[in-house]
């Protein structure tokens, strides 16, 4: 009898997929969405936060995700608070936090490693599964294939001009966050297959700001062929921690190399400076080739705002435009984008 992986939900992303992975479980990245539903009592147990989580929360009330449990990476304060909201009004399935520390030192390294065992502790009881050396191993094959495609799809949105447009880009991303993993290889590698090509006269974005739930305001944002969207620095993108593998011959030699791959990432505005993600904005529009960089902030989302200044000044005259999201303007906010990106950046 064939059986499918259980599917653990994943907020955040501070989760190693590869520990999932070797406990037979298939992590299942939740985002919520730009657009949609949202409960008033979901919202009312929030209190004031950004609608993405007030959605996702909503979904998740309304039971649409099937789900064997949930992980909640404390990556943000919504992700906080759902997480608390969960665990006070009960949930259909187990529900753990993960709170990974944000700077290195030996008393952050003991606690990120009490956090990764406590984390393959409670996939452990989901899955009937324990770590082993061969499990970890398959699990960082698969990871690292996914690692390479990643690699094959940003070098394809980076070529002149891009072969993937933004959106396809960022859809088979989220996909591939939710996909077995063979699955999510070829999601990526198929990205874009289907669409028409990306005008040669586009202006190349890099995107900054929040996290993009779903592929509403980069659809938006391309839907003239007037700009394309090349790379990006926010967690649901090409900067979601995807396609990390770590060999070792114990479970606690790849523990250890996890938590050394944590600490070397850039992570969100609400975890990480703003000098260092003004850096990681530079070199990645840099790297892509960008004609401008564009920051998107949803109401709500503070955390962002923070970097605006340091980001404009790492960039060196690159045009740098930014814009705020209030619920339901999305698609003004990204049309008054386009025409702020093009009256400022001359394609290369």
């Amino acid at each position: 009898m064939i059986t499918s992986a259980p599917v653990i939900g994943v907020v955040g992303d501070d989760v190693p997929r590869q520990l999932l992975l070797a406990l037979g479980a298939r992590p299942h990245r939740l985002t919520g969405s730009w657009t949609g539903a949202i409960d008033p009592e979901a919202q009312q147990l929030l209190g004031a936060t950004d609608a993405a989580v007030a959605r996702l929360l909503t979904e998740l009330r309304g039971g649409a995700e099937p789900l064997d449990a949930l992980i909640v990476c404390n990556d943000s304060q919504a992700n906080l608070r759902l997480f608390y909201v969960l665990r006070a009004t009960g949930s259909n399935v187990p529900v753990h936090l993960l709170d990974m520390p944000r700077e290195a030192s030996g008393p952050a390294r003991r606690f990120a490693r009490s956090q990764l065992e406590a984390l393959a502790a409670f996939g452990a009881a989901v899955t009937g599964c324990t770590l082993d050396a061969a499990s970890l191993t398959t699990a960082a094959d698969a990871e690292a294939a996914l690692g390479d495609a990643l690699r094959r799809l940003r070098s394809r949105r980076r070529a002149h001009p891009p072969l993937c447009a933004g959106a396809a880009a960022l859809d088979a991303i989220r996909d591939a966050a939710r996909l077995a993993p063979a699955d999510a290889v070829t999601r990526l590698d198929t990205a874009g297959a289907q669409a028409a090509p990306v005008p040669s006269g586009a202006i190349r974005v890099h995107v900054t700001g929040s996290s993009h739930p779903d592929v509403t305001f980069y659809r938006e944002l391309e839907s003239d062929g007037r700009c394309v969207v090349v790379s990006e620095d926010h967690d649901t993108g090409d900067a979601a921690w995807l396609g990390e593998a770590v060999r070792g011959e114990t479970a606690d030699h790849v523990i250890e190399g996890l938590i050394d791959a944590h600490f070397a990432r850039v992570t969100t505005s609400a975890t990480s400076s703003s000098e260092g993600r003004a850096a990681l904005t530079r070199d990645l529009s840099r790297e892509a080739g960008a004609d401008a960089v564009a920051a998107i902030v949803r109401e709500l989302d503070e955390a962002p705002l923070w970097d605006l200044a340091d980001q404009r000044d790492a960039l060196a005259g690159l045009p740098f435009v930014s814009v705020r999201v209030a619920p339901g303007g999305e698609i003004e906010a990204a049309r008054d984008l386009v025409r702020d990106v093009v009256a400022r950046a001359v394609p290369a």
